[in-house]
C-alpha cells in the first residue's frame, strides 16, 4: 500500500547535493502491527536508491539524523508483513513524525519460495538470473547474493521470469557496499531484461586506507559514462546554454562561442551523441549510416526547478571516449576490440525527468541498449554518491 506525506512522489528522486553541507533533518516514529497494535523491532527503514537507514528497536521506535533535504520515496520492510511506500518532501531543519502499522502478508502455499534443496534446473536458471541481473563485469561477478534460496524461476513462452519471496541481500566487494534489493518484477526475453525494485546501499565498513582507496576508485569508474554521469551532463549542458526569463528559455547568446572553445559538457566529459530519428522503435538491425550528427538540436528543455527533461524523436547514439569497454562485454557480443564504449538510447514516452545531478528512477521510460544495457546491479551507485567530489 502507498501512502502519500505532502508530496505524490511519482516521479524521479531529487534532492540537492549542495544540501549535504547546509540544515540537515529529522525524522522519526514508531511502527506497529495492523492487527495487534504490537510494536515491531527490526523494521527495516530507508530511502530507497540511497544509504540513508536505519531499523526499529524493541518497542517499534526508530529515528533517521542528519536527512539532506529533498525528495525521497521511504520504504518499511519486514519480512513477513506487506511493504509501505511513501513518498515526502524533506525541508531544512525539519523535525517529522510518521507513525506505520503494517499488514501481515498473506501467504499462501504456492508463494513459498524459500528451499534448501536446490535441482540442477533451478541452478541453471539462476546462473541466467544472476547474470542478467548483477552484470557479468568485473563488478558484477564479483557481486554475491547471500540468500539466493529466496528465489524461484519460471517461464511464460520464451519470457523467463524471476521471483523474490524476500529482499536480495547482495554483497558488492569491488564497490564496498552491502545491497537489500526489494525485486518487484524481473523479466527477460532474449537479449531484452527488466527489472525494477527498491534498493537500499550499506557501506561496507573498510580495514584499511588502502581499501578505501580502491572503493573509492572502483566508484568513480563506475560512475564514469554511465547513464547518470550522461544525464549529469546534459543538464550541465542546459544550464550552460539557456537561462530561463519569465518562465521562457532563451539560448545564452555566448554559447556558439562556448561550442568553438570546445568547452562543451559533451565534449569535455568524453561523450559524443548520433541520432536517427527515423529509428522509432529502436529495431535490432542498425545501420551507422543512418545516424547523423546532431546539428546544434535542443534535447533537454525546462521542466520543474532542478528537474529539466530529455526529449528526442528516434534512437540515440552515445558513445563513451574515454574509457574502453571491459573485455567481458567485447567476448560476450563478439564486438571488436574498441577505444570506446557504444550505447543506444530510446525514450518510451514523449519526455522524461531526470534531476540536474543525473538522477533518473521511473522504470523502463528510458530503453538501454548496448554497453549500459550490460551494465547490472552490480555496477550500480546509491543516489547520494556524491559526484561532486569524484
Amino acid at each position: 500500500m502507498i501512502s502519500i506525506y505532502r508530496f505524490i512522489a511519482s516521479l524521479a528522486l531529487v534532492f540537492s547535493i549542495t544540501s549535504l553541507l547546509l540544515s540537515q533533518s529529522r525524522i522519526d516514529g514508531r511502527i506497529v502491527d495492523k492487527t495487534t497494535s504490537e510494536p515491531l523491532a527490526g523494521v527495516n527503514i530507508f530511502f530507497s536508491k540511497t544509504t540513508l537507514g536505519t531499523t526499529s528497536d524493541e518497542n517499534g521506535f526508530f529515528a533517521l539524523t542528519q536527512v539532506p533535504a529533498g525528495q525521497y520515496e521511504l520504504i518499511i520492510s519486514m519480512i513477513g508483513y506487506e511493504i509501505e511506500r511513501e513518498g515526502m518532501i524533506i525541508v531544512p531543519d525539519e523535525a517529522l513524525t510518521v507513525n506505520f502499522r503494517l499488514a501481515p502478508q498473506a501467504i499462501l502455499m504456492n508463494e513459498i519460495n524459500v528451499t534448501a534443496k536446490k535441482d540442477r534446473e533451478w541452478d541453471k536458471n539462476y546462473g541466467i538470473f544472476k547474470r542478467s541481473f548483477l552484470g557479468t563485469g568485473k563488478n558484477g561477478e564479483a557481486c554475491k547474493i547471500l540468500n539466493e534460496f529466496v528465489l524461484s524461476f519460471s517461464r511464460r513462452g520464451t519470457t523467463f521470469i524471476a521471483k523474490a519471496s524476500q529482499p536480495l541481500i547482495i554483497n558488492n566487494p569491488e564497490l564496498g557496499y552491502k545491497i537489500t534489493y526489494i525485486l518487484y518484477d524481473f523479466t527477460k526475453q532474449l537479449d531484452e531484461v527488466q527489472y525494477s525494485g527498491d534498493i537500499f546501499f550499506e557501506e561496507i565498513a573498510s580495514n584499511s586506507k588502502k581499501q578505501s582507496k580502491l572503493w573509492n576508485k572502483n566508484r568513480q569508474r563506475a560512475y564514469k559514462g554511465s547513464l547518470r554521469h550522461f544525464l549529469h551532463t546534459m543538464a550541465s549542458r542546459f544550464e550552460l546554454r539557456f537561462e530561463i526569463i519569465d518562465g521562457e528559455m532563451h539560448e545564452k547568446s555566448n554559447w556558439l562561442s562556448i561550442l568553438n572553445r570546445r568547452k562543451d559538457p559533451l565534449v569535455k566529459e568524453g561523450f559524443s551523441l548520433l541520432i536517427n530519428k527515423k529509428d522509432l522503435f529502436g529495431t535490432s538491425i542498425i545501420i551507422p549510416e543512418q545516424y547523423k550528427a546532431l546539428k546544434n538540436d535542443t534535447l533537454v528543455f525546462k521542466g520543474k526547478p532542478d528537474e529539466p527533461l530529455l526529449s528526442f524523436e528516434g534512437r540515440m547514439m552515445v558513445t563513451y571516449v574515454k574509457e574502453s569497454p571491459e573485455f567481458t562485454y567485447l567476448l560476450e557480443y563478439d564486438s571488436p576490440s574498441s577505444s570506446q564504449q557504444t550505447s543506444y538510447l530510446l525514450l518510451r514516452a514523449d519526455s522524461v525527468y531526470f534531476d540536474r545531478y543525473g538522477r533518473y528512477s521511473e522504470p523502463y521510460m528510458i530503453e538501454r541498449q548496448g554497453y549500459l544495457s550490460w551494465e547490472g546491479v552490480g555496477d550500480q551507485l546509491p543516489f547520494d554518491y556524491n559526484i561532486e567530489k569524484k
